[in-house]
């Protein structure tokens, strides 16, 4: 959460950063990027490549767009995902998601509505997925998949180059995500906490053969 009330970013707070390790100048052990956002705006910090989150919790690249993607916490309301922007302004606090907090000083850029928006009654602490570009589930390939650590509901987001076209929920069950990778052919693993006795697991998301099964007939009789 910001430490200040406003969506300045003369400091590095409720930002997404982005540096050059290779190059380190002006005494830190990195560089700034030429063509970082707020480079030349002298109250920006430079590091600052968007801003305006309130709790960013996992971000992944796809890999085959270099799009950025974040999963952002929100507070009483809503739960949000971004397709990071440079320059992005994402709001908080003057919003949460398409929400109202009060009104602030606005921030050097438009703010960003989310490109997806899930209200507490499905979401309450989202846990940001990956674009899923393997081959075991085809008819999730090319969509971001993400998760939410305490409704343990999945989705899954179809998207253009410019925006989210449809999110539905893929699975429900007992997994609290924490994180999501994959494995060395590209396959999504999903990760868990351990908790009391229970350890931590890695987990695959499976198709269900139940879904392939015509409808049997309706009963007639109670």
């Amino acid at each position: 959460t910001r430490r200040s009330s406003d969506l300045d970013i003369s400091d590095l707070y409720a930002s997404i950063l982005r540096i050059d390790v290779d190059r380190p100048s002006h005494g830190n052990n990195y560089g700034i990027p030429e063509d970082n956002p707020f480079i030349h705006l002298p109250t920006a910090r430079p590091e600052v490549y968007a801003y305006g989150l309130r709790n960013p919790f996992r971000m992944a690249f796809d890999a085959a767009t270099g799009d950025l993607w974040v999963g952002d916490v929100g507070w009483e309301a809503w739960e949000m995902v971004y397709r990071v922007r440079a320059g992005g302004n994402y709001g908080w606090a003057i919003k949460e998601g398409p929400g109202d907090v009060k009104p602030q000083r606005p921030g050097p850029t438009p703010i960003l509505p989310p490109d997806i928006a899930l209200g507490h009654s499905q979401a309450a602490s989202v846990t940001g997925g990956m674009v899923y570009r393997g081959s075991r589930l085809p008819s999730l390939t090319g969509t971001y998949i993400f998760g939410d650590w305490i409704t343990r509901k999945f989705w899954s987001a179809r998207f253009d180059a410019e925006r989210v076209l449809e999110t539905r929920e893929i699975a429900v069950g007992n997994v609290k995500p924490i994180c999501f990778e994959v494995d060395a052919d590209g396959e999504l693993l999903i990760l868990e906490y351990g908790e009391a006795n229970q350890p931590g697991r890695i987990y695959r998301l499976q198709p269900n053969p139940a879904l392939q099964q015509p409808p049997g007939d309706f009963p007639r009789r109670l």
